[in-house]
């Protein structure tokens, strides 16, 4: 939970540190994948096509030191991330060292951005131990991979428990709830968080591109909102205050 939190409070700081700066395209950042993070990753099998067969795969968030970066990003050289994969078929070695172009919101135009977003808006926050580290990478992957209805069960992307892996049945069942829970809140707040995907444009073209998500701030409407409350509120207690003096 502390390499969690901090890795998002250390995204945030940084996010505050670039929102004035004017955007510019040719953002890209050297990174090295340390492994699993949150204790490592869980042993799943996944159907990456309808109908093909299961393949022994391990699923979770790397731990993604950031080397160095060119042009505007919301990372500083030295910080270390959670970043999930986004292509099943591909593979990033730990210990591998390489190159990535970033892309913000809003010009991350995927068409499973709005989902993706919500997905991590209302669970990200209980990322906190391999499983649900694998249970957040088997949604993404769902995510990414279908349509319409979410499931693990069928679809372009299916996933089955490990039977030598007991966390594999806590990932896969937490995954289906989360994914049980977006498919009933199709409509779900989505703001909490910003999408950042990180395109692996190295020599090889087997590396897994990578996604990770940044706390945004409170729009400033909304924090005039929440101060305004905040006064209200004190003002309330600070009015029952001087009645219990007069009764007194």
């Amino acid at each position: 939970m502390k390499f969690f939190t901090k890795t998002l409070a250390a995204s945030l700081c940084a996010t505050a540190f670039t929102m004035a700066a004017p955007q510019v395209f040719a953002a890209s950042v050297n990174l090295t994948n340390n492994g699993g993070a949150l204790g490592g990753e869980t042993e799943m099998y996944v159907v990456r096509t309808p109908g093909g067969a299961p393949s022994q795969m391990w699923e979770g968030a790397f731990d993604v030191t950031i080397n160095s970066e060119t042009g505007v990003t919301p990372f500083s050289a030295g910080q270390h991330i959670l970043a999930w994969c986004i292509d099943v078929a591909r593979h990033f070695p730990t210990g591998v060292s390489a190159d990535f172009n970033v892309i913000e919101e809003p010009n991350v135009v995927d068409s499973w951005t709005d989902s993706l977003k919500r997905l991590f808006t209302m669970f990200g926050s209980s990322v906190t131990d391999r499983v649900t580290s694998a249970a957040m990478q088997l949604a993404i992957w769902e995510v990414i991979g279908d349509t319409g209805t979410y499931s693990l069960n069928n679809g372009n992307f299916q996933a089955y428990d490990a039977p030598a892996n007991p966390g594999s049945v806590a990932a896969r069942s937490q995954a289906e709830t989360w994914l049980t829970a977006l498919n009933g809140n199709p409509n779900g707040w989505n703001d909490g968080y910003k999408i950042v995907k990180l395109e692996n444009f190295g020599v090889d073209p087997k590396l897994q591109d990578l996604v990770t998500f940044i706390p945004t701030p409170l729009p400033g409407a909304a924090l005039l909102f929440l101060s305004a409350l905040g006064l209200g509120v004190f003002s309330r207690r600070k009015g029952g205050a001087d009645k219990g003096d007069l009764a007194a």
